[in-house]
């Protein structure tokens, strides 16, 4: 059975420092040929499953550094075995239904046992994940479409292909998004993956379409960590009775130094697991 006993929630500024785009599919509100996201009422949107999936690519890119590990949805490319991959969860499907006559924590065991770090916390077929992340919501409401030409290069010559120019829209830099972050029960190797992924953001990152042109370069600012403690009982009745996100949670103080303690422990634990492979009491031969 589930039982929340943490809730923590993550808010930011995220400011894009060039101008960025987001495709939607089809053509642009301007008739260019290659549209961006928008709302009904015409504003440009940053979606939350885009900004979950460049979160889990930050957080794969840098799970090997903190010791964690991370499957890339492919087994046989990152090996590590997970069941976030379809033919790997094929082969052990049996093993995992067997579970369900042993009860729930051997149901929850196994799954644990058979799923990467990253995908503990960003979900699995098997599983929901402890992390969700809303649309980021425009905070200047003065952005604007552009539109800018583009040509189809020929990889050989390396030079434009004749008769094969197209436009596209991008949205002007300077644009500032809300970004909330809501996140469940967390683990120690959680808290550790999530922040060393917000320092690379706050130091800039890149997302949406055309990066390698240069679009989409962004970076965090007024990052401000809030959450609550289910198992204290006046945390637990001030979330309940609460009628505001403020009256909810709590301040857990500066982010910065809340998740690089985090990191750090990780690191120490990483470092001590390698210079001691074995359990105590443990040898190689038994």
């Amino acid at each position: 059975m589930f039982q929340l006993n943490e809730k923590v929630r993550l808010t930011a500024s995220l400011v894009f420092d060039t101008a960025w785009r987001v495709g939607s599919g089809k053509e642009g509100e301007t008739m260019s040929d290659l549209g961006v996201m928008l709302t009904t009422t015409g504003e440009p949107i940053l979606p939350g499953s885009s900004l979950k999936g460049k979160l889990r690519s930050t957080c794969e890119t840098l799970s090997h550094a903190l010791g964690l590990s991370a499957c890339l949805l492919n087994q046989a490319a990152s090996g590590i075995d997970c069941t976030s991959d379809i033919k790997y969860y094929s082969k052990v499907r049996a093993s995992y239904q067997s579970t369900f006559q042993k009860g729930l924590n051997n149901r929850l065991q196994w799954i644990d046992d058979h799923t990467c770090d990253v995908c503990k916390l960003f979900g699995s077929p098997v599983k929901a994940g402890r992390l969700w992340v809303s649309d980021g919501t425009l905070n200047d409401r003065a952005s604007v479409v552009q539109v800018r030409d583009g040509v189809v290069i020929d990889r050989d010559s390396r030079t434009a292909v004749d008769g094969l120019k197209y436009d596209y829209e991008v949205v002007p830099p300077s644009s500032r998004f809300q970004l909330c972050i809501d996140l469940e029960n967390l683990t120690d190797a959680d808290r550790a993956l999530l922040g060393a992924a917000l320092f690379e953001w706050h130091a800039g990152s890149s997302i949406g379409g055309f990066t390698s042109r240069g679009l989409g370069r962004f970076h965090l600012e007024e990052i401000k960590l809030s959450g609550v403690d289910m198992t204290d009982p006046v945390q637990q009745l001030k979330f309940l009775t609460g009628k505001k996100t403020e009256e909810r949670l709590n301040s857990l103080g500066d982010w910065e130094t809340y998740f690089r303690d985090r990191i750090e422990q990780q690191l120490q634990s990483t470092a001590n697991s390698q210079q001691n492979p074995n359990p105590v009491g443990k040898t190689e031969e038994d």
